[in-house]
Parts: structure tokens; sequence; C-alpha cells
């Protein structure tokens, strides 16, 4: 096992890589915590000194006493650590179609039931939201959000498109159009082409409808310029943004509903204009809200996506943004919607997943599917025929007769009671002898109904337990064949890839699949939490723990698929605060004794050290030339000449399929509407939503051409970028390592002979030295991981720079001059003509460009790396100048150092309990016992409850049955009759015993 330095931060932090991440998080987390409490409060503290410095004197030697240049890069370089951790963002996207409960499921993530509106109206009020962090602590700023507006040439485009539209349907109805003489689609014409049209003019005025309150008859005799009069409140809305902020939620969600779904609004017009109620979903780009919750601790943004089979054409270019940037992906599929469906997986297009398999992220790590609603439709009768379980219908049938007979049992002895009971209450004349029958009468009876009590209420006990086990069964039954045959769809989607796409060696990787029931996990979570001001809600049947919902599963999963880039981002910044509090350490030091030395720092530098920090510098150009190399044989597209050949042959049969609707479905030689066809046409092959005939399918020519090549070249983009280049980093740490260890050794050896007093106290900034090398180390890895991320994105221009090629092309085969009879086929043949003669040379310009800047990259590291090195250096000659100021003292200081040593004396105390605080951190680690270890209560990871959904079933604290008759008016009548005889008795046998004792002494 590697021995590390405990006494030193890095060396207690880089002791946790022996735990597990799922423990080994939660506790850097703690660590990076503390730093940045500690690294905030001493920079408050060094900005007040130095600002009573500044306020007392004006004398530029007292600035160099207090060193109050390098007091401000260190705060200079604090506020950048908290701000590069405010700013560092994982996106989450979570994607289902309308219905499916993508919002509820995200409010269940979050933990606030009502922050985020359920979308129950159509698809197109859904903004693309994201939920971030709220770094924010102002009490008044506990929930906020930022509403993003469309740009006004945007909205301006569409509505110009939307009268356009409605111009093209009056001509087909008016018999002018030029669909009429095309006789090669002529059953489109009426099938097809108008109501294609027709179907977008709808869709169209359903969102302006919202905005500026006119139907679709009204705005038939307007124009754009009609709308967008600048008087109109609505236009001063796009390319603004506006500010919510709230102190609580019950202000804050009713405030951001009206941007989230179709709810109306007051919106008032430019200085005091008119003020008009309208809905603003359909101006809105985007909404970004940030509230406090421990799942987004760490950086993770979830985001609010569409499908992208339901994604309106006014945010498409927004939502495929944020596709191409996720790094983990849910995907959201209602669990009754999902069994009678093909697959939930088809919400995921073609692109999609060519890019995430491109990006490296179609593992188990990358995605996961969330069976929502899993508590509906569920009927555990049918569930337990279907799989021949009779005896548990008969044992539910047995359990509910049993239940019955004591209940008539307990029925009749409540109407035997009666007579004793009446005639001990009413009945004061009875004898004694017949008393004392009917109390033990009354007594037998009581006895008797209390038994059959306990047997209904353990029999109404098994009853509940074995009910709602049947549900749970019912609930895991059907997602168990769910899961079975989304993997059956995906395992057969994977053999196509593998036989399609050159040299992939991928295994099938099954994706991480959860059953979900909101609607089950509120009242639970209600009922854990014991929140006085809740609304209590019985919890659901079959649900009888917060982790049977599999909600904390998904959270868990969550927090651990996201880990990587959490850990390395969390790692670097602190390295970078135990650089921070290295450098104040030896700042502050006191204990050495003072060399009086008539030597200038450059003095000192030029003698003894500036050798060897250009040794240094020069051992890692040389590594760094050898990594750049290494770096540059790690190019996806060196050789792409094969996959161009073959990308050529697949180009002409996919042209030739444009005119079809659906070339690989059922009816592959199903026509498109010549509409259709045209409006891609006119789209220049880019995306386009059809509505024909009240179906939405998306068609995108250039995304099919670029696809053609990413399955070509998928395997080795892979294999290069994603295993090859990361392969890189572990030998490039241990290179840096051992050229840095050595030379600081040198460094300190040569400070030992020229001052040999300070042996002791040099020793002790030995490792201080060789802390830097993490940051260079980080810096590196950061490097690597930029190629890959920032090539991957290029990979996604390719369909944009296709479509740049074929945009005459298109421009021809739209011209007016083709319409008439044939006009479908005429322009058909242009775009075949282009591809049978351009195809060659389109695909390797565009590839070439691609190429280019995937090698342009590459090529930053050279420079990147200089940087870096350079970097390090310089912040090692910094760390030996304080060193160097704890040994040297300088005459022209001597007078002026009183304040500087009150300062010190304040940062050490308070280093002492950052160091303590990072020792809490991490000291009760038994290294020995790493893999058992559990998670440490109280962690920032504490509320990850229950890693995996029970599969077994119990009721726990649910299994209590409260009869509700064992206690009632009857009884407490029969216990104050037993009570009151029983006095009496007690006081009869005491004035006898008195009597007889009378009796003895007389």
């Amino acid at each position: 096992m590697q021995s590390w330095d405990t006494t030193d931060p890095n060396g207690k932090i880089d002791a946790l890589d022996v735990l597990s991440p799922q423990v080994r998080m939660p506790m850097l987390e703690d660590c990076f915590g503390a730093g940045l409490k500690y690294s905030s409060k001493l920079a408050e503290l060094i900005k007040h000194a130095v600002q009573e410095n500044d306020d007392d004197r004006d004398d530029r030697a007292d600035a160099e006493a207090l060193e109050r240049e390098k007091l401000n890069q260190w705060i200079k370089e604090a506020d950048e650590i908290q701000e590069e951790r405010r700013q560092f963002e994982i996106l989450v996207g979570v994607q289902g179609k309308t219905g499916a409960g993508k919002t509820s499921l995200l409010n269940a993530l979050l933990g606030f039931k009502d922050l985020l509106p359920p979308n129950d109206a159509l698809v197109a009020t859904a903004a693309i939201c994201q939920v971030a962090y709220n770094y924010c602590d102002d009490p008044k700023k506990a929930f906020r959000a930022e509403i993003s507006f469309r740009k006004h040439m945007e909205v301006k485009h569409e509505l110009n498109k939307f009268f356009e539209d409605i111009k093209l349907r009056d001509q087909l109805l008016n018999g002018r159009g030029e669909f009429e003489d095309d006789d090669d689609d002529k059953e489109g014409l009426d099938n097809g082409d108008l109501g294609e049209v027709i179907e977008r003019i709808n869709a169209t005025a359903e969102k302006i409808g919202p905005v500026w309150g006119y139907t679709l008859t009204e705005l038939e005799g307007m124009s754009t310029q009609d709308l967008l009069t600048k008087s109109d409140p609505a236009v001063k809305l796009p390319s603004t943004t506006k500010k919510i902020n709230s102190p609580d939620l019950a202000t804050f969600a009713p405030a951001i509903k009206p941007y989230l779904d179709a709810t109306t609004t007051s919106i008032s017009g430019r200085a005091g204009r008119e003020t008009r109620d309208m809905a603003v979903w359909p101006l809105i780009d985007h909404v970004k809200v940030y509230v406090k919750t421990d799942i987004l601790r760490g950086g993770i943004v979830l985001v609010d996506l569409p499908g992208l089979g339901e994604i309106v054409e006014s945010r498409a270019a927004v939502a495929k943004k944020f596709y191409d940037k996720l790094t983990v992906t849910i995907v959201v599929t209602p669990s009754v919607r999902a069994a009678g469906e093909k697959t939930a997986v088809d919400l995921m297009t073609e692109n999609q997943e060519i890019t995430m398999r491109m990006n490296g992220k179609l593992g188990d790590r990358g995605y996961c599917i969330v069976l929502s609603k899993a508590d509906d439709g569920i009927d555990w009768e049918t569930t337990a025929r279907n799989q021949r379980r009779q005896d548990d219908i008969k044992m539910m049938g047995d359990l509910h007769k049993k239940i019955l007979e004591e209940t008539a049992a307990v029925r009749k002895l409540k109407t035997e009671l009666q007579k004793p009971l009446g005639s001990l209450t009413k009945n004061n004349k009875i004898s004694k002898e017949k008393k004392r029958i009917l109390l033990n009468e009354l007594r037998d009876k009581r006895e008797k109904k209390r038994k059959h009590l306990k047997a209904r209420n353990d029999l109404q006990r098994q009853k509940k337990e074995f009910h709602w086990s049947q549900i749970f069964t019912a609930v895991q039954f059907r997602s168990a064949l769910l899961e079975r045959d989304i993997n059956r769809y995906l395992r057969g989607k994977h053999a196509v890839f593998m036989k399609n796409c050159p040299g992939a060696d991928a295994p099938y990787c099954p994706p991480k699949i959860f059953p979900i029931s909101v609607r089950a996990y509120w009242p639970l979570r209600r009922r854990i939490e014991n929140a006085p001001d809740a609304l209590q809600e019985e919890p659901m049947e079959g649900f009888p723990d917060e982790a049977y919902t599999g909600i904390p599963a998904l959270k868990s999963w969550l927090y651990e698929a996201t880990i990587p880039p959490r850990e390395r981002h969390m790692k670097t910044l602190l390295h970078r605060l135990v650089g921070l509090y290295n450098n104040l350490q030896t700042w502050s030091d006191q204990e050495c004794e003072k060399i009086k030395l008539h030597m200038t720092p450059e003095e000192l530098q030029e003698k003894y050290l500036n050798p060897e920090y250009m040794i240094l510098e020069k051992k890692l150009r040389t590594f760094g030339a050898v990594l750049s190399k290494d770096v540059a044989d790690c190019n996806p597209l060196k050789n792409t000449n094969k996959a161009l050949a073959t990308c050529v042959e697949k180009c002409i049969d996919q042209v030739n399929n444009w005119i079809y609707k659906d070339p690989q479905g059922a009816n592959p030689h199903a026509k498109l509407a010549y509409a259709t066809f045209l409006a891609i046409i006119k789209a220049g092959g880019g995306c386009f939503f059809s509505r024909a005939k009240g179906q939405r399918i998306i068609y995108d020519w250039m995304d099919g051409l670029a696809n053609t090549f990413r399955n070509q070249i998928v395997s080795q983009w892979v294999s290069y970028l994603h295993k090859r280049l990361p392969g890189l980093e572990a030998p490039a740490r241990a290179e840096i390592d051992a050229r840095w260890d050595h030379r600081v050794d040198a460094i300190i050896g040569i400070l030992k002979k020229s001052f040999p007093r300070q042996r002791e106290y040099l020793t002790t900034k030995i490792s201080t030295l060789k802390s830097i090398k993490e940051e260079i180390k980080d810096s590196i890895g950061k490097a690597l991981d930029d190629v890959a991320v920032n090539s991957s994105g290029l990979h996604n221009e390719l369909a944009a720079d296709l479509k740049d090629k074929w945009k005459t092309t298109f421009k021809r085969a739209a011209a007016s001059k083709l319409k008439g009879k044939g006009s479908m086929k005429n322009r058909h043949q242009v775009l075949v003509k282009f591809v049978e003669t351009k195809a060659d040379k389109t695909y390797k310009d565009a590839v070439a460009k691609m190429k280019k800047a995937v090698t342009d990259e590459i090529d930053k590291i050279p420079k990147q790396l200089e940087l870096i090195f350079l970097r390090g250096v310089e912040k090692l000659r910094h760390q030996v100048n304080l060193i160097m100021d704890n040994i040297v003292e300088y005459e022209k200081k001597q007078e002026l150092r009183k304040q500087k040593i009150v300062l010190q004396e304040s940062i050490k105390a308070m280093l002492y309990e950052w160091f303590s605080a990072w020792d809490g951190c991490t000291d009760d680690v038994p290294m020995s016992d790493a893999e058992d270890l559990e998670q440490k209560p109280g962690t920032r990871a504490s509320w990850l409850k229950q890693s995996e959904i029970p599969t077994s079933f119990s009721l726990g604290a649910l299994g209590e049955v409260n009869d509700g008759m064992d206690d009632d008016y009857e009884d407490q009548l029969i216990d104050t009759v037993l009570n009151s005889h029983a006095e009496e008795d007690k006081i009869k046998v005491k004035e006898e015993d008195f009597k007889e004792e009378d009796d003895d002494s007389d």
C-alpha cells in the first residue's frame, strides 16, 4: 500500500483514494466545504487588515513590510476558487413525453413537492427548465429564477412563416397552388399537402393566441407588423431576462408558474402603456431555477427536457444544445404506457443515441430509464392469475372470510353483553348470588370479546401485509417484464450497431431501470420528516417505506453516476486550497531564528535557486514534448479514407430514399406528402417537424448523412478519445512526481547547505513544496479531458457543415420554376444528381473541416502544457520566497514588522482551525478496513438512504392495525361497572372484618 504523509493536507486527501467512491466522496465534500469556509474567513481577515493599513498609513515601506501584494494575490486566488465552484455544472437531462411524470419526478428528487408545476396542457407549453444549486445566502433570495426570453428576430421569423403559410393554404384551397399539377402525389394533395400546411398554421396559432389574444380567424387578416407594434406589452419581452427572487416556496412557486406552464400573468407595456393578462410561454427560450437542496450540491444541474419527438420548432435549437452537453440522461416513461408501447427508449432518437455513444455516455453510468407511475393500473389478482398463483388469491379470500367470522363473533358478544350489563346498571334490587352470576357472566363474555378482537386484529394485520405484499409483487413483476422487454430491444439495437460500425467491439451494457412511484413517495417523506404543518396523507398500499418508491435508489444512482466529474473538479480545487493553506502557513511562520543578510531576494534567487528552476523547467518541457506527441497519436480522424468510401455509397441510397416517409419502416415505399417534401427542401434538409394527420414526425436529412459517417468512425473515436487518451493521465502523473520531487529535494538540499541552522525548519517545508505538483497534475488531467470534451462537440457540427455544402443545391431544388407537373420528381432529381456527382467531395470537405477542428484541439496541448509548467514553477518560486522571508531578515524591514506579526498570529490561529477541520473529515478512516467502511453519519451524502429498491417485502412500522372497536363506550361502561362492584366488595369485606374485630373484643 502506498504511504502518505498525513501531516500534510494533500497526504490526507490522497489517503482517501483507497476507499470506495461512495465512501470517499462524502469525506472529500466535507474537506472541500471546510476549505471553502476557512479560505473565505481568512480572506475577510486579510482584507480587513490590509484596509486598516491603507487607512493608517500611505507609506510604500509599510506596504512592503506587510507584503500587501502577496496577500492580495492570495485573496484573488481564494475568490477564483469560490467562483469556479459556483460556475461548475454537470447537466443531467430528464426527458420524456407529455404526461410521463418528468416534473413530478424532478420535484421528488429536489425535495419540494410544489416547486415546478406539472404540465398537463399541450407539450408546446413546456419550457426547457434547469434547476441548479442556489449559492446565494441572502434569505430574501432563498429561491431564485432567471427567465430568458427568445430573441426578437426569432419570434419575428416564426410570425412571418405563419402568415406565409396562411397565404399558401389559401392558394391551395383556391386551386392556385403549385401542387395542383403535380401528378407524382395526387393523393398527397388532399391527404398530405393541405393537411400539412393547416397543421402548421394551427400549431402556430395555438402559440400566438395565448400571447396576443387573437383567434385564427382574426389572425388571417393581420400581419407580423400588426402583432409586433411598439405599444404592445408582449414586444418588450423578447431578447430580455427576467429575475424572480423569493424568501420561501409559498411565494416563489406561484410567481414562477406562469413562466413554466400556460398560466396567464399581467404584463405592462413600455413606459406604463397598455397592461394586459397573457400567457408568456411561447416567448420563453428557457428558465433557470436556483434552490438549496442536497442533490444539487457539487454542481449537478437537473434539466427538464421534452422527448426529442416532442420538441417544438421554436425550442429545437435550445433543446439540442442541452442534449449535446448532458453528462447523464434520465429517460422517463410511464409504466402503463411502457407496457403498451414498443419500448421506452423510443424517446431517444438515432442522432441522440450516436451522440451519446461517441461521447462515451451510453453506458450504465451515462443514462438510466425511469418507469414512472409504478403504482398506476396495478391489479394484483390479475398478476397472480397470470403467474398461476391461485393459492395466493385463495389465501386472501380465506383471510377475509376469517375476519368476517371474527367480526360476527364480536358483534354477537356485544349483543350478549347487553343483558348482564343492563341488569347490573339498572337494577339495584338483585340478590348477591344473582349479582355474582351476572358479574361472572360479564367478565367471561368481555374476555371472549377481547380474544375475538385480538384474533381479528391479527388477521387484519396479516391481510394488510399479505395484500400490500401482493401489490409489491405485482409492481415488481410488471417492472421485471418491462425491464426484460427494454433490454431485449436495446440489445437488438446494439447488435445492429455492431454490424454497421466497423471495428466496434463494445459489449452490450444494460442501463439501470428504476420503477418509481412519486405519488407513494410524498406521504412517506412527510411522515419521516414529521412536519407538523404538512398535510398528513395515508401511505399508499404496497409502499410501506421510502425505499419501495424507488426515489432513494434513483438519487443514489445519480449521486454515483456523477462522481467522476465531481471528484475530479473537487480534487482540483482542493489541491489549490491546500496551496493557499501552505502559502499562508509559510508566510505566518515565526519559529525560525532570523539571519541578518545584506542581500536582496533577487540576489538570493540568482545565487542559489535560479539554476534549479531552469533545470526543472527543462525537464518538464522535455516531458511535455513526449506527452504532446502521445496526445497527437490519439487523433481519431487520422485515417478516414475507408469510412468516406462507405459513406459515399450509403449517401446515394439515402438521398434516393428521401421521397419516402420511412424507408426502414414497415411500409418502406409510402411516399412523403409533397408539402412535407417541399418544406424539408426549403429547410435546407435540416430539422423539420411534420404534423400531417395529427402525427408528429421529425425529418432531418442532414443528420442522417452525418450519422452515416459517425457510425463508420464511432469505434475508433471511442477507442482513441475515451480510452487511449484518458490512459495517458496516470503515466503523466507519475512522470511529474519523479521530476518534481527530485528537483524539490535538490532545492531543499541547497538551502540546508547554505543555511545549516535552518535544517530542521527546511525539512518541514519539503511536503509544502512537493504538494504544488498536485495542481500541475490536475491541470494536465483537465487539458486531456478538454481535448475529448471539445472534440466530442465537433462531431455534432458535421450535420451543419454538410448542410452548408448542400445549401446551393437545395435552393435549386426549391426554385419556383420547377413547380407544375412532375415537380416532386424534378426537385428530387436535382438532389440525386448532386449526390451522384458531388457526394465524394462534399463528404471529404465536411470531414476535412471536422478533422482540422479536432487537430486544432490536439495542437493546443503543447502551449497548454508550457503554461501549466510555467505556472507551477512560478508557484514554486513564490513558495520558496516565502520560506526565504522566514530565514532572512532584511534591514529595511526591521522597524516595520509589528503589524505583520499581529496579522501572522491571527492567521496562525485560523489555520489551526482549518487543519483541524480537515483532520476531522479524514481521521476516522481505518485504512485497513476501508472496503467495509460504511458512510459516516452527518456527511453531505447522508441523504442517500437506500441505494437499491427492496426485493422482499416488509410492512415494518406500518404493520400495526388499530381495530377501533376495542376501546368503545361499551367497554368503558363494563370497566366502570366491574370496578364499582369490585370496590363495593372491598368495602363490605372491610366492614365485615371490622365487625369481627368488634365481636372479638367484646
